[in-house]
């Protein structure tokens, strides 16, 4: 049996360059709080480069989102069979929402 996992609705590199504009935040500056460099933030923003799920809680907390969420749409996109191993084959990532303030 395969388990399918639905994917979000908003490709995850399609929501981190929305959100990170919507901050009115350049590339270079979310490049500095992750210790990256700003190509690396634009191949992930393109979708030529997946990140690192051990940066996820940086990224959300310089995006101002919910890490936890952020997280289960990672491996839903990259990691599928973990994603329904971990979450059923019914659950969807929840959309993202800003972290809590």
């Amino acid at each position: 049996m395969n388990p399918t996992v639905t994917p979000p609705e908003v490709p995850l590199h399609i929501l981190l360059r929305r959100r990170r504009q919507e901050l009115s935040l350049l590339q270079t500056q979310v490049a500095e709080a992750l210790h990256v460099s700003p190509e690396c933030i634009t191949q992930w923003e393109c979708g030529r480069r997946r990140m690192e799920l051990s940066k996820i809680p940086r990224i959300a907390a310089a995006l101002q989102l919910d890490a936890k969420a952020l997280c289960a749409q990672a491996l839903a996109e990259f990691h599928p069979l973990v994603y329904a191993t971990l979450f059923g084959n019914d659950d969807t990532p929840a959309s993202i929402s800003q972290a809590p303030v």
